[in-house]
């Protein structure tokens, strides 16, 4: 079964990180939403460059990056950690920040949503945005230079790396 959220569903969830950047008093310097015009780039470059897009049937048919369960299709090629499993509904921040290869607080990432939604800004205030967010499915911390991603799989219950 494929994940379809609807817009007002896709909204809600940006509106909750904005919401939470508000309460949390994140500094928009350091956590912030991609301009609309880099959107299409960073997404497609993610999905390339880790994903089995042929498999996408969807996209293919749409001609739309769909990243709902995108984690089932990694390419195989890439190398995975180990799975760190977790409990249902929880974000284990420390973690997440253990998967990050040379990880440090102020180390620039973007934060992907499945829904959509992309973010830049640093590693720990990307953390501390997604972790509050109830509605979130997945999530992917992706370096700038699309060597690794760090996973968030609500629907395992885990997080992993894949890298090149």
């Amino acid at each position: 079964m494929v994940l379809h959220t609807t817009r007002k569903e896709r909204y809600r969830i940006r509106n909750e990180i904005e919401d939470t950047v508000k309460e949390e008093n994140i500094n928009r310097r350091k956590f912030h939403e991609v301009s609309k015009f880099s959107y299409e780039n960073i997404l497609r470059k993610f999905y390339y460059t880790f994903f089995e897009y042929d498999r996408n049937i969807r996209y293919s048919e749409n001609k739309k990056i769909d990243l709902s369960y995108a984690w089932l299709r990694f390419r195989k090629n890439l190398k995975q950690s180990d799975i760190i499993h977790l409990r249902y509904d929880n974000t284990d921040i420390a973690c997440m920040k253990s998967l990050v290869p040379d990880y440090s607080d102020n180390k620039k990432c973007f934060g992907i949503v499945a829904d959509g939604w992309v973010y830049e800004g640093e590693i720990s205030e990307i953390l501390t945005a997604f972790s509050e967010i109830y509605f979130i499915t997945d999530f992917y911390i992706v370096s700038k230079k699309f060597d690794w991603v760090v996973v968030n799989c609500e629907d395992g219950e885990c997080i992993w790396r894949v890298s090149s």
